[in-house]
């Protein structure tokens, strides 16, 4: 009797751990009653405030709610989730780990972000929201954008393309004519003023240097959209580095953003002071600055168990962000040196994440 115990045992242990590798969903959920609008107009009360100093809340990997089990691998970006194997042995665990948000652009703009983390990849003549898998086509989200621009003065997105892939390459390996495309792809859709994305970009990025933009330059006569990329010779374009690497004392173009490549929380927050205490040792006045506070899912190295027992990046966030506004005068030093605060799930309410942190921005950009 003993031994057939034991083998359901172990059966069930080996069928839970099964189901736990196939599992696409998250925990949290995607209820928001949260209304942060407009987090700019009004807050910012000086019109000349440089656009490098202003505060607000971006979205890590931001049009990634789109994914979901039955998501297809994006092959033209590559990586594990291009693997078979792990395709078919756990496919949900990876679902997991690459799904960062889980709302849409509308959302989202609601919930105070104003910076768009984006990858995008082009499948033929369509652009699509990636993060190793195929999302939603990237329109749809920049849809929800112009028409939020269309009805909110005063307010401004940055839009961050860090990772671009096409057939024939990614990034710096690609042209400014492929960038262009992508532009002209994003250009079609119109709201009801008549109005394209870019018709909210009011500055020249070959003559308007992103260190002494203004927040009145960047709104016009409504709104604003500025738009980085890994691109030069664009004047829609302004030109942005690879990610920061630690302690690498040299001036970015446009924007230092550190990746810390971690799921530890102590280590995440170690890592966090860390980058506060060079950038603030060193010159980057004239430059955005992020403070990546989302943890890393890990698929295959031994971080893996942290990943599967935290069970989804949106899991994971929805307890760290708490942590991130468990203190405010921490927050608020970060938040001086770092304008840009980057987070998975955005919309997290745990802890009054989303409605302490869009307040605290508000409370620092009046005093601009």
């Amino acid at each position: 009797m003993k031994k057939h115990k034991k083998t359901r045992n172990t059966l069930c242990i080996l069928l839970i751990l099964f189901l736990t590798l196939l599992m696409p969903f998250s925990f949290v959920s995607k209820k928001t009653n949260i209304n942060f609008e407009y987090v700019m107009k009004g807050s910012i009360t000086n019109q000349d405030a440089k656009v490098v100093d202003i505060k607000m809340l971006g979205a890590h990997d931001a049009f990634t709610e789109g994914i979901k089990m039955s998501s297809k691998p994006n092959e033209v970006e590559g990586g594990i989730v291009t693997n078979k194997a792990v395709n078919l042995l756990a496919k949900g665990l990876v679902v997991r780990m690459t799904k960062t948000q889980n709302v849409n652009a509308t959302l989202m703009l609601k919930a105070g972000v104003r910076y768009f983390d984006v990858r995008a990849s082009k499948i033929e003549d369509k652009y699509y929201a990636t993060h190793g898998y195929i999302g939603k086509e990237i329109i749809e989200y920049v849809k929800e954008i112009v028409d939020f621009l269309g009805s909110h003065d005063g307010e401004f997105i940055i839009f961050d393309l860090q990772h671009f892939y096409t057939s024939t390459g990614s990034n710096y390996d690609l042209a400014e004519s492929d960038y262009q495309e992508f532009l002209n792809y994003m250009n079609v859709y119109k709201n009801d003023k008549g109005k394209t994305i870019l018709d909210y970009v009011h500055y020249d990025a070959q003559v308007d240097n992103l260190s002494s933009l203004t927040y009145k330059k960047v709104i016009g006569e409504d709104a604003g959209v500025i738009i980085l990329a890994k691109c030069e010779n664009n004047t829609y374009i302004y030109k942005r580095d690879n990610d920061a690497s630690k302690d690498e004392a040299r001036v970015y173009s446009s924007i230092r953003s550190y990746w810390h490549n971690d799921n530890g929380t102590k280590k995440m927050l170690t890592s966090i002071e860390e980058e506060y205490k060079f950038i603030t040792s060193h010159d980057y006045a004239d430059i955005l600055r992020v403070n990546q506070a989302q943890k890393t899912g890990f698929i295959m190295n031994l971080k893996l168990l942290r990943s599967m027992f935290s069970w989804s990046l949106l899991d994971m966030a929805s307890f760290f962000n708490q942590k991130m506004v468990s203190n405010k005068d921490l927050f608020m030093k970060y938040l001086d040196a770092m304008p840009i605060y980057m987070a998975d799930y955005v919309t997290s309410n745990r802890g009054n994440f989303n409605k302490l942190a869009n307040e605290w921005i508000i409370e620092a950009n009046n005093k601009l």
